[in-house]
């Protein structure tokens, strides 16, 4: 986590630290905290948890100040002489960009040069250590959570209506947005400079899709699966630590980073014992003779963690997508680093790939979205500047929403890693016409052939039935056995649970504001099942509950605000 900001008008090393302290105490953290103050322009700090060896802050003999929130994960590759991951950020800075553009990892940087006076502001290659900022006058303001600027005496919270409504009609922000009017996220790939002489500000993307050649010559299928199955284990490998575990789900994105990792590590799957996810999760964790928890996730322990969680990040995911947040803490007394699967399917797999005339069946069909023009001309605006499906489904959806769950785990001081998302394994895809990978073609192939033990025989939890089987297969089994099978079971039933104390306590607290939502309630009481555009109804009055008020608050405190019995 990171939090400072610049003073033009020269401030004494007091009022630096009592700007700084205040910004501080408005993040949620659960980390040290590693500040720094040069008088009398800037103030910043970074958090890291107490299981970081390294510092995440540096100063170098030639003037520079940097500090760092995630990790490198092939500094050695690159550094010849850099002893640490924030030393390193300063060659990469200040060399050609050539060197910053090769790092693969999940970071968001801050630099700043003593004797020049300019601050350099800098995000990982898919913005997927999201940092946020903010302009006052002359100066900027950055962290890596919004409700640090209400600290600054200069901010005002204002809602913005475009953010708002891609919300409530998406479930996600927009990726170049936030709530508040006038903070935004720092682009991905991008190294902003702020000159604290004369105010300026410049933007500078490092690196681009467009630097990655479509693949060369005829390839088989089987050349594709062997060289991304081969990219893939060492992607796996070289982000596995003694202290990694993993979510493991039904899926097969979790599964195959189970199968690619070089030893067994703790495994965890949320939801009742009943579920699919669950037994399949059991079934892969036996094959690598791994250690596998069951989290229970039910209608009396899912909603009280979700209301800390709404203000953690900041409004930006819906709580109904919270899954897990329940047993963070345990998860991190068992761990300190938790690989997620995202990007698997969606890329690998092709499952949010597309043709590029393909963006209104895309939001049609695979994320169910129906809304306004306004919103419809946003989305399109968004994947006409990310230049392909590939693009956007990382920038647009990633950014905006997947990459939120994760970052929960940061609650505890729990790392979350992303192995879909290596710099090798993305260019590959990237590189590799549609064609070759639609309809989950090549992540099927090379799942089967890297990884057969875990695949051939044990069920996707989306068919009920082995990827060994053909689609064609699938399709009549199902077709056989619908009156015999057992309806399938999720992990969660929050249409349900909804109807249900506590959740049907905050339901009630909250969807009254207007007639919409409350007519919606009370349909979704009566038996239909508004649960999803419920949940972004709730998540959006618990997070301006909060943001208005300036002040955090736990869930039992909440609760206790709104008299809901857990």
């Amino acid at each position: 986590m990171l939090a400072g900001f610049t003073s033009q008008s020269p401030l004494d090393f007091r009022e630096l630290t009592r700007a700084l302290t205040r910004m501080a105490d408005s993040l949620v953290v659960h980390q040290k905290a590693h500040p720094f103050v040069v008088a009398p322009h800037i103030a910043g700090v970074a958090f890291a948890p107490n299981w970081r060896a390294a510092s995440p802050v540096c100063q170098t003999q030639t003037g520079y100040i940097a500090y760092l929130d995630g990790e490198f994960f092939n500094r050695a590759a690159l550094a010849r002489t850099a002893t640490s991951d924030p030393e390193f950020l300063v060659q990469a800075i200040t060399s050609e960009r050539e060197l910053l553009n090769r790092i693969d990892g999940l970071f968001a940087g801050v630099v700043f040069d003593t004797h020049k006076n300019e601050l350099h502001i800098v995000t990982d290659r898919y913005g997927l250590r999201p940092l946020y900022w903010t302009r006052l006058g002359n100066r900027i303001a950055w962290a890596s959570q919004t409700k640090a600027f209400l600290a600054l005496p200069e901010f005002s919270p204002v809602i913005d209506p475009i953010s708002r409504d891609m919300f409530f009609a998406t479930g996600q922000l927009p990726s170049d947005r936030t709530y508040l009017k006038g903070v935004a996220p720092v682009p991905a790939a991008t190294k902003m400079t702020f000159r604290i002489s004369d105010g300026s500000l410049t933007q500078q993307r490092y690196w681009s899709w467009d630097e990655i050649a479509p693949l060369a010559g005829h390839h088989s299928q089987r050349e594709l699966a062997h060289e991304l199955g081969a990219r893939f284990r060492n992607a796996v490998e070289q982000r596995t630590t003694s202290q990694t575990g993993l979510a493991l789900s039904g899926g097969l994105d979790s599964r195959a980073i189970l199968a690619a990792m070089p030893s067994a590590p703790k495994t965890f799957t949320f939801g009742h014992s009943d579920s699919a996810d669950v037994r399949i999760a059991t079934q892969a964790a036996s094959v690598k003779n791994a250690p596998h928890t069951i989290l229970p996730l039910h209608s009396q322990n899912w909603l009280l963690p979700r209301i800390s969680g709404v203000w953690y990040a900041d409004g930006a995911l819906d709580l109904l997508h919270m899954h897990g947040i329940e047993h963070l803490k345990q998860q991190k007394e068992a761990c300190d680093i938790c690989f997620n699967g995202a990007g698997g399917d969606g890329l690998a797999g092709a499952g949010h790939l597309f043709h590029p005339n393909g963006l209104s069946a895309y939001l049609k069909n695979k994320l169910h979205i129906r809304t306004d023009r306004n919103t419809i001309q946003h989305l399109e605006t968004a994947f006409n500047n990310a230049g392909s499906a590939h693009a956007f489904y990382i920038d647009w959806r990633m950014r905006g929403f997947t990459v939120h769950g994760p970052r929960l785990g940061l609650l505890h001081g729990l790392e979350y890693r992303l192995p879909f998302l290596d710099n090798q394994v993305q260019e590959f895809l990237y590189s590799i016409p549609l064609q070759q990978k639609a309809n989950n073609r090549l992540y099927r192939q090379m799942l089967l052939k890297t990884f057969p033990e875990y695949f051939k025989n044990i069920p996707y939890q989306a068919t009920g039935f082995p990827i060994s089987h053909s689609p064609w297969i699938v399709r009549i089994l199902r077709r056989l056995t619908r009156m015999h099978n057992r309806p399938p079971h999720t992990f969660a039933d929050y249409a349900n649970w909804l109807r249900q104390s506590p959740g049907k306590n905050l339901c009630d607290h909250l969807l009254y504001n207007t007639s919409e939502t409350s007519r919606l309630w009370q349909r979704h009481l009566a038996g239909e099942d508004h649960a999803i555009i419920l949940g972004r109804y709730m998540t959006y009055q618990l997070y301006l509950l909060q943001l208005f008020d300036g002040k955090y608050r736990t869930s039992e405190e909440v609760a206790e605000l709104l008299k809901i019995t857990p």
